[in-house]
């Protein structure tokens, strides 16, 4: 006689292992599909936060320096030295997805997208930045131009997304990416049209230093960030109102960089509606020149007008000190 409980014990066997693959299979499924989407999603989140972040600081940052226009406290700018206390802000960014991609409970770690990472620094970015004029050169401003530009830079560690660097340089906002690297928001350089062919052009380059213990952070935590205006011998506007021309140039190894300058110089002349001096001898020229000695690229804007008193130029430095300051322990 043969015996039916075996058959049946082989039955729920076989049912319980169909059973265990499929949730098995759908556990794969939603980790191969779900899960990228889910950590793609919040490193887009992060990266349009970070964006958010360097447009706010470039906005404290230029406040703390007009402060110093406006006399602040009645202190007079023409003798900081009566100003012992230089002034100081704070602000909180972020460098990773730690916290927006967490779910609770007894979740595991497999089904969550991995938690991404920002590297915050302050460093020198190689390229150079110069102002001359036939009034302001090298053998009249003390050796204050050319200067090395630096930057407060936020590079990504993304797992699902593509890679982007955004960086404070020059008072303005960069953002680099695989594809080139563009303007988010214009450094503190203007050029406005005083007359027929007459011309004013200001220029403020900020720059910012390290400080502190660290000069780079690597976290998915928030990072506090102080930035204390450095005391210089001169707060006021350097007024040269007698040029011909005058010349702003930037000096870069690095091609994207050269072509964004470009761009970024075509579009002040444009939004200004200042003249091509191709033909006449009032207006801008925008070119560069490959110097194949040092391999670097020199991207160059050039004002002139017909007479000696055509273009008035106005230089204000702005220099900070910026410290990062762990908030969580978790921050290597």
């Amino acid at each position: 006689m043969k015996n039916t409980n075996n058959d049946v014990a082989l039955s729920e066997v076989i049912g319980f292992i169909m059973l265990l693959a499929l949730v098995v299979t759908a556990f794969s499924l939603y980790s191969v599909y779900v899960v990228p989407v889910i950590g793609r999603e919040d490193e887009i989140a992060q990266l349009n936060y970070v964006e958010e972040q360097f447009t706010d600081y470039k906005l404290m940052v230029d406040t703390l320096w007009i402060s110093r226009l406006i006399n602040v406290n009645g202190v007079n700018p023409m003798y900081p030295a009566l100003n012992v206390n230089p002034a100081i802000s704070s602000t909180t960014m972020r460098l990773g997805t730690g916290g927006t991609s967490q779910p609770g409970g007894f979740s595991l770690s497999l089904f969550k997208p991995v938690t991404s990472t920002g590297l915050l620094s302050i460093k020198t970015t190689g390229d150079t930045f110069d102002i001359e004029s036939n009034s302001y050169n090298s053998s009249v401003n003390n050796g204050e131009f050319p200067i090395n530009i630096t930057a407060l830079e936020y590079s990504s560690g993304n797992y699902y997304w593509i890679q982007q660097r955004y960086s404070y340089q020059l008072g303005g906002v960069f953002l680099s990416q695989d594809d080139g690297t563009v303007n988010r928001i214009s450094p503190l350089i203007s050029i406005t049209r005083t007359g027929a062919t007459s011309f004013a052009v200001s220029v403020v380059p900020v720059q910012v230093f390290g400080a502190g213990s660290y000069s780079a952070i690597s976290s998915n935590n928030p990072v506090r960030v102080d930035t204390r205006e450095r005391i210089l011998s001169n707060y006021n506007i350097s007024q040269y109102p007698n040029n011909q021309w005058v010349n702003l140039s930037i000096t870069t190894a690095d091609n994207a960089t050269a072509a964004m300058w470009l761009n970024l110089f075509k579009g002040i002349v444009v939004s200004e509606q200042i003249p091509s001096n191709e033909t006449s001898l009032s207006g801008y020229k925008i070119g560069s020149a490959w110097n194949s000695g040092s391999k670097r690229t020199t991207v160059f804007l050039y004002i002139a007008g017909p007479t000696s008193q055509s273009v008035a130029l106005y230089v204000q430095r702005a220099e900070f000190d910026v410290t990062f300051n762990m908030v969580a322990s978790e921050i290597t």
